[in-house]
């Protein structure tokens, strides 16, 4: 199951992504609206039984947290999964940014290689969304008890324009071939497209 969504960064241009599964797309400027996004989310994967009551709030304030912190760096949306299919658990997060180019805004064809100035260790990607540089890495982390492998992902590529970068980092600590996690990502990230706005940008369906 996939679905597009819509994300309104305060420029001329909308972004458009494919998302896979059960993604919730926080828009971090509106705060109000992303705890809307947030509750549904918590309360559509946990349930509403009075004896998870407990669960589903921590798992709000939890995620609050997460958005908050991204609001706090400069991120203007924030997207959330905890499944990839019904009953598949897949937690994942993706935080997008823009930064500038180093440098002046250099022309098309030197694209790649200024992203690799700025990303030494990148792969360079030939998208449909365009030139894009991707790193990724894999660690461990001891969130509770037990030590779970995380992917992490740092993408780079240029707007619609080419004015500044769109900066994507996402995150998947889950036990799954990261190659598989890493194909994943940079599909979402080739589905990216830059369109004029049509309408309210989208939550959780």
């Amino acid at each position: 199951m996939t679905r597009q969504v819509s994300m309104r960064p305060g420029r001329a241009t909308d972004i458009s992504m494919v998302l896979p599964g059960s993604w919730a797309n926080v828009p971090v400027g509106d705060e109000a609206n992303a705890d809307r996004i947030i509750a549904a989310l918590v309360s559509r994967q946990v349930g509403r039984s009075d004896r998870l009551a407990r669960v589903r709030r921590e798992s709000k304030e939890q995620l609050k947290d997460v958005v908050a912190r991204a609001r706090a760096a400069g991120v203007f949306q924030v997207a959330l999964s905890l499944e990839i299919l019904p009953g598949i658990p897949f937690p994942a997060a993706m935080f997008l940014d823009f930064r500038p180019w180093a440098g002046d805004m250099p022309e098309p064809a030197d694209r790649a290689g200024r992203l690799l100035e700025m990303l030494p260790t990148a792969e360079i990607l030939d998208l449909d969304a365009g030139v894009t540089a991707r790193v990724w890495r894999q660690v461990t982390i001891t969130p509770g008890e037990e030590s779970i492998p995380d992917t992490k992902l740092e993408y780079l590529l240029p707007t619609a324009d080419g004015d500044q970068l769109l900066h994507i980092v996402a995150d998947a600590p889950v036990e799954c071939d990261p190659e598989m996690i890493v194909a994943l990502f940079d599909a979402m990230v080739d589905s990216i497209r830059w369109r004029e706005p049509i309408g309210p940008a989208d939550g959780i369906r």
